[in-house]
């Protein structure tokens, strides 16, 4: 065997000793109390990403030992990457231990900021025990190399498989992992998804559409309970309700894309009315950029970063569990869907089937009219002598923003609105007016809702909310449509909060979709502290001044009262950071307001982590 035969030899024994370790090192990060089924999923994971993270690794050694005088620089790649690769996944352990999610890019850029260690309770001691570790894993790489080449002498490695059968099989084992966890996912299998949660940067893949596609169903299974290992500690105490408590009705509208300053005496003359007779909030914004996280926030009464998890869970809102548990009647409506976003998995995860009423047959203002008409008809019909909450989501307001003859308020508007001709830059003002006017007959929607209400009687029985899931942005800032930043035109939206013997009021102080639940849970008679169930804050009791945290599908936003940071949440975003003023204007020096605000992302961090296991 030639000098560079030995020297790729030994190359293919060191990674196959370091599969071992990355393999155990994975499955110790992962491991917990599972069924056999789970188990044998977090094996073959455990084994496939040992593969993809040495992948690079083997490769990137492999072509250098290729050049000329290779040997030393290819077996020094391999042992430092090897290390550092192994230090990721000890960082990523640690933070998972801690806080209940894999390493990201908010906490790498957390703690590579100056200041960011100490502020998230680390020392001095911190950093040497880190320079430790690596230092002994760089030496330990070093150690394993010098045992592979010593192994050469040894007969006992020589079954060893080509790198291409290895390869091949390994492939064959992600390929059975991936479908695992797809069918897991279909069937709503709990034990599998939740030990998927548990592998560092596990990327998951379903096929969801594709079996719809086929014409395969599968039903709700409305009979769940908390997760035995899952990774949720949610509620963090037990709900304790008020002897006293009042049980009263709820209607609470959701309006897709309804951005704040549509709230205006001509825009929305029906909900401007009601507005006075209730609590109006000026300075508030969605829990996210998007319909996802607007929702979750507004329900959950957390950030949309939990999002993934409480999915995997199926784990429903506290506040709902608790509406259900005191007999409540339901009448859901959406003229969207309930399965996408996949409310149906989480926020409407523990309701039977027969309460859930989706519309999205022709145009968004033509379902709202006729889900506007059911919800009425369920309040008109629903048991004096027993609650009810009735839910709607309307559509109107979504792109491309459909609207009845009788709605336009605003004349000069894009009559042709087609997604494939249009140019939106040119057309934007018109393409707004068009909102304007979807906008104006959502309020017609809304209007016949709370008369409704009060023709029945029942304004002094009923807490109404009505806010928007997210806003809509229209080039104001170089976007249009949402789920893209979260400059204010896509966070703000409107509030109106009615609640029996609340007087009227309108409060400028900031405040977020995360309030909403602990509001109505205090309302409702809850005495527990809103920290046991959320983030947010009593709405009847703002806090001036604080930070609000908004998220979209890989991100996090904090808003403070000077500042707004875009954090990424996937852990290839590092560098991805974004910093801007309140008012999405740039700033001078990125690296100054984070030093400012490096105590306030240390809370958000705690944010993020506080419903997670330990």
């Amino acid at each position: 065997m030639g000098g560079r035969s030995l020297d790729s030899e030994v190359l293919r024994r060191f990674f196959f000793f370091n599969f071992w370790i990355f393999f155990g090192v994975i499955l110790f990060v992962a491991w917990g109390d599972m069924p056999p089924m789970a188990l044998s999923f977090l094996l073959l994971a455990s084994a496939g990403y040992a593969f993809i993270y040495l992948a690079p690794v083997w490769l990137l050694s492999r072509l250098v030992l290729l050049l000329p005088s290779g040997r030393i620089p290819a077996f020094s790649l391999a042992c430092l990457l090897s290390a550092a690769t192994l230090f990721l996944l000890y960082l990523d352990g640690f933070i998972y231990h801690l806080y209940g999610f894999h390493l990201n890019g908010f906490v790498w850029n957390l703690m590579t900021t100056s200041g960011g260690v100490e502020s998230m309770g680390g020392s001095d001691d911190t950093e040497v025990a880190v320079e430790v570790v690596v230092v002994a894993l760089v030496a330990f790489q070093a150690g394993l190399f010098w045992l592979a080449g010593k192994s050469l002498r040894h007969q006992w490695l020589q079954w060893l498989p080509k790198a291409r059968w290895a390869a091949l099989a390994l492939l064959l084992l992600m390929i059975t992992e991936r479908g695992v966890y797809g069918v897991s996912h279909y069937t709503a299998y709990r034990p599998v998804l939740l030990a998927a949660q548990h592998v560092p940067f596990y990327m998951p893949t379903t096929f969801r559409g594709f079996a719809k596609k086929i014409g395969l169903q599968t039903g709700r299974n409305v009979s769940l309970s908390v997760a035995e290992g899952g990774k949720l500690s949610y509620p963090r105490a037990p709900l304790v309700v008020a002897d006293d408590s009042q049980s009263w009705n709820i209607v609470w509208i959701a309006c897709e894309s309804l951005r704040a300053d549509m709230l205006t005496p001509e825009i929305m003359p029906n909900l401007w009315r009601f507005s006075e007779r209730g609590q109006r909030f000026t300075n508030h914004i969605s829990g996210g950029n998007g319909t996802r996280m607007g929702v979750f926030s507004m329900f959950y009464g957390l950030p949309g970063s939990y999002w993934f998890s409480f999915m995997d869970e199926r784990r429903s809102p506290a506040l709902i569990d608790m509406l259900q548990q005191r007999d409540y009647q339901f009448g859901i409506y959406t003229s969207a869907k309930f399965t996408y976003p996949e409310f149906d998995k989480t926020v409407w995860a523990s309701m039977p089937q027969e309460f859930l009423h989706a519309d999205d047959s022709g145009v968004g203002w033509e379902r709202d009219r006729r889900n506007a008409g059911r919800m009425i008809e369920f309040i008109e019909g629903a048991d004096r002598n027993k609650p009810f909450m009735s839910f709607m989501f309307f559509e109107s307001a979504h792109a491309r923003y459909y609207f009845p003859p009788e709605n336009e308020i605003r004349k000069d508007f894009l009559a042709d609105f087609n997604y494939a001709t249009v140019d939106i830059e040119e057309n934007i003002g018109k393409i707004f007016n068009r909102y304007i006017n979807a906008a104006n007959h959502l309020d017609g929607q809304i209007g016949r809702v709370i008369t409704s209400l009060e023709q029945q009687g029942l304004l002094d029985s009923t807490l109404i909310v009505i806010t928007g899931d997210h806003g809509e942005e229209f080039m104001e800032r170089g976007r249009w449509g949402h789920n893209s930043e979260f400059h204010n035109e896509q966070i703000n939206t409107p509030l109106v909060l009615f609640a029996p013997g609340v007087s009227p009021a309108v409060i400028d102080a900031p405040t977020s979709h995360v309030d909403l639940a602990p509001t109505v849970m205090s309302l409702l008679g809850v005495v527990n502290p809103a920290s046991d169930y959320s983030t947010g804050v009593n709405l009847l009791d703002p806090i001036p001044n604080r930070y609000r945290l908004v998220a979209s599908w890989d991100a996090l936003g904090y808003v403070g009262s000077d500042y707004k940071v875009a954090m990424p949440l996937a852990a290839g975003g590092v560098f991805e950071m974004a910093v801007s003023t309140a008012d999405d204007m740039p700033v001078d020096d990125e690296s100054a307001v984070m030093a400012l605000l490096q105590p306030k992302m240390a809370d958000v961090l705690n944010d993020m982590s506080a419903f997670y296991r330990k």
